[in-house]
């Protein structure tokens, strides 16, 4: 697994959405590696890592955060921030991996399963991209990435995404997209995280509205719920300030 290291102090690791690369962190590395040892990985199938074919679950995106942290020689626990299929990887290293966690930072992510027309949805864009090659589906996908007022206003935005997006393995994509249909339903067990817990919403989401970040706030004991106005799924692409902003002070306030 690459990953870009930088900075030093308490370590931060950003995880990335689907399907997309750690770049998509820009904004956040530049703003904490004054202060923390951020990592940004390129998870299995993305950016500069290695590919799997076939399916690639949460839990096995989850075990390779472990194993490059041990790598890296990272003793202490880890402020885990995740987007969006970062935030699924995440439910599933707090499962497995809860020593290592000092807190959480969910964007833009859900914990409950997919239905079964999510499921299907799924299935076919694993399909259409091995046979098409992940140009078929780049310029689709803006509209449920970003809100339409950063398409109008911040054009780079969807060519960043788009050159991220056709930049992925065909293969690496269908992969994850085929773990992400098999993921387990954490909504349930949200309620038992003890560790401080941060969750941020773009206010114009379409694939994770604010209502259901909101929910699941009220499900973890003592969490904080932040919204940011005019963005959608990309938060911290799309109103990077806004968005350092609320993670610093939450993890100034988490005595970090």
């Amino acid at each position: 697994m690459r990953a870009l290291i930088a900075g030093s102090g308490p370590p931060l690791l950003l995880v990335h959405g689907f399907p997309l690369s750690h770049k998509m962190w820009l904004p956040q590395i530049e703003y904490f590696q004054s202060r923390h040892t951020v990592i940004a990985p390129d998870l299995r199938g993305f950016g500069e890592s290695d590919i799997s074919s076939g399916i690639v679950t949460m839990e096995q995106h989850a075990r390779d955060l472990n194993s490059l942290l041990k790598e890296l020689n990272i003793e202490d626990p880890v402020v885990f921030c995740g987007l969006s299929m970062g935030g699924y990887i995440a439910w599933e290293f707090w499962k497995h991996f809860a020593d290592q966690l000092h807190a959480l930072i969910l964007c833009d992510t859900r914990a409950d399963a997919d239905s079964e027309e999510g499921v299907n949805n799924r299935l076919k864009m694993a399909d259409l991209v091995l046979r098409h090659g992940p140009e078929a589906i780049s310029t689709a996908m803006i509209p449920n990435l970003i809100s339409e007022s950063s398409q109008q206003k911040q054009p780079h935005i969807s060519e960043n995404l788009i050159a991220m997006i056709e930049a992925a393995d065909s293969e690496g994509i269908a992969a994850s997209q085929k773990g992400m249909a098999a993921r387990s339903d954490y909504s349930n067990q949200i309620e038992n995280i003890r560790i401080p817990t941060l969750f941020i919403v773009g206010s114009d989401d379409r694939l994770t509205p604010p209502e259901i970040m909101l929910r699941m706030s009220s499900q973890v004991p003592g969490s904080k719920y932040f919204e940011v106005g005019k963005v959608g799924h990309m938060a911290p692409m799309e109103a990077p300030e806004a968005v350092n902003r609320e993670i610093d002070h939450f993890l100034t306030s988490s005595n970090f």
